[in-house]
């Protein structure tokens, strides 16, 4: 029963430090913009491949 305990305590404190760094590090922020990024190039990509068409 205690090693449970140890291990739920060990994955809980590694999520949390995880979350923490993701905020300090804005990693979340960061993937936010490559997704804008990726929708506005699949667009212009749309718009020249039906150009050419």
């Amino acid at each position: 029963m205690e090693a449970i305990i140890g291990i739920a305590l060990l994955v809980g404190a590694i999520l949390l430090l995880r979350a923490i760094g993701a905020w300090m590090l804005r990693i979340d922020e960061v993937i936010k913009h490559q997704k804008e990024i990726v929708t506005e190039l699949k667009k212009i990509s749309g718009k020249g491949q039906n150009t050419n068409a």
